[in-house]
């Protein structure tokens, strides 16, 4: 029985280490790009790409968020400005005095289209040349931790079934003290409890959608944060929501559908002005926080 033990865990041991081998060959690239941002320090932008958005649990690698931190640099800086229905310009006179080159595409992009909202930088063909560049800022990493935890937990289950059936067909008893019987039929329902506790070992590893990598999104939380210290929030929720949503979710003025004469009543009595319903939404953003330290990162 202790031959027939060791020789299925030792199995089940050899398939989660043949995963992990696997592993830090196909991460290899992403370490090593880990291991140079984090010793020359995260840009803000490329650290808003991969958090994807200003509260924790979202999905990595969103550009729209990425574009928002762009505006609102930008306007933190005080070469643009944003109004109250999401409107981005230039200032006047200012010359602009930005060395990163999405910003600096963002000002000159601007100084061409006053007016541009972070929506139609997102979506306009117009803007094309501005989401190439910004592109160029994504980080090369995965945006989910893989199948590994699958893979092991399905090891897991042929190795608790398999040591059953072999210990069975071999007639061993059953070496659980306290047992009624020990008669090797116990095999059958032994091995659940057995596949149970390999299984709580196989989710060591990380649900396939888990964000890798959770010690760089940390410091890309820090890096975002440090970055917009001293961001209001009147811009900020012009930029994350006003700017940011579709021509019809943002506020339009309020008008009258109806054909008659301004002297003339309406069929209520009354014309009823429209409000769009952002107008109740929450402009607070969530930039605090660290990641939930899923395993994956590597570092």
């Amino acid at each position: 029985m202790a031959w027939i033990a060791a020789g299925w865990l030792i199995a089940f041991a050899g398939v989660n280490a043949a995963l992990y081998a696997a592993w830090w060959r196909r991460t290899r690239d992403e370490r090593t790009f880990l291991k140079d941002v984090l010793a020359a320090g995260v840009d803000p932008i490329q650290a808003a790409w991969w958090l994807g958005a200003s509260w924790d649990g979202a999905s990595p690698q969103q550009q729209g968020y990425a574009a928002q931190v762009a505006v609102r640099l930008l306007v933190l800086a005080g070469d643009a400005e944003v109004d109250e229905t999401g409107r981005i310009t230039v200032r006047r006179g200012r010359l602009g005095t930005q060395k990163d080159p999405v910003r600096a595409a963002l000002v000159t992009t601007l100084r061409r289209h006053e007016g541009t909202t972070v929506y139609e930088l997102l979506e306009d063909s117009r803007f094309a040349r501005f989401r190439k560049v910004l592109r160029s800022r994504r980080p090369p990493l995965r945006s989910m931790f893989g199948t590994y935890r699958t893979r092991s937990l399905t090891a897991a289950l042929v190795t608790a079934f398999g040591l059953s059936l072999h210990a069975m067909i071999a007639r061993c008893p059953v070496p659980v003290p306290g047992l009624p019987s020990r008669d090797p039929g116990m095999w059958t329902t032994v091995w659940i409890p057995l596949w149970a506790v390999l299984a709580a070992l196989a989710a060591i590893w990380p649900a396939r959608t888990a964000r890798p990598w959770p010690r760089f999104t940390r410091h890309c939380r820090a890096a975002v944060n440090r970055a917009l210290a001293g961001e209001d929030s009147i811009t900020r929720h012009r930029v994350a929501v006003v700017s940011s949503s579709t021509p019809s979710d943002r506020r339009t003025p309020p008008r009258t559908t109806s054909s008659r004469p301004a002297d003339s009543p309406s069929r209520s009595g009354r014309t009823t002005p429209r409000h769009d319903l952002d107008d109740t939404a929450d402009s607070d953003t969530h930039d605090g926080g660290s990641d939930s330290g899923d395993f994956g990162g590597g570092d």
